[in-house]
């Protein structure tokens, strides 16, 4: 027989499971400017149950981004083993763009210092800062334009209102826009 603390616990495991999976969904349906009431509602929780596992919206958009973080940052790293890895910046940048749509309106907190969704993205920004460096050493990237910026323009793209995607072909104009040209 579990014991009562280990039964608290596996509890406050599936209120958080429950509560990530109804942030997703409404955030996914709603934009990220949906109340947080909405995300407790959902979760069949109350909001101290809530605000227990995430204190404030940024904490639950961390939890949020962070497998598409982790996997974009697996992502770049691969890439900075791979021979043709700077060649490839586009591909990454397209990986970015999808995960970035996938909530309308998060990216914006991608890229503030210090929020705890910054603090989840920083190995991913800062294995993409190393792929963007590879790329502009490798001749294949305008010198002038920093991680951060790409990062910032790829995120404020305009969206698609029917799917939320990036509008075509703002992405494409900003990777032809980062190659150097002679």
């Amino acid at each position: 027989m579990a014991t009562p603390e280990k039964r608290q616990r596996a509890d406050a495991r599936r209120n958080y499971d429950v509560l990530l999976a109804a942030a997703k969904d409404v955030f996914a349906r709603l934009g990220t400017d949906a109340p947080l009431e909405f995300v407790a509602q959902e979760a069949g929780v109350g909001r101290g149950t809530l605000y227990r596992h995430f204190p404030s919206r940024e904490h639950v958009f961390a939890a949020i981004m962070r497998d598409s973080a982790d996997a974009l940052d697996a992502h770049a790293r691969e890439l900075l083993d791979a021979p043709d890895g700077g060649a490839r910046l586009p591909e990454w940048l397209r990986h970015f763009d999808r995960a970035a749509t996938e909530y309308p309106g998060l990216t914006g907190h991608v890229t503030d210092d210090g929020s705890p969704v910054a603090v989840t993205c920083a190995p991913m920004k800062a294995s993409f800062k190393r792929l963007l460096a590879r790329a502009r050493d490798e001749g294949r990237v305008r010198p002038d334009v920093s991680a951060a910026q790409v990062l910032t323009l790829v995120g404020a793209l305009p969206k698609d209102p029917e799917t939320g995607r990036t509008a075509k072909p703002y992405l494409d104009v900003v990777l032809e826009g980062l190659r150097i040209t002679t």
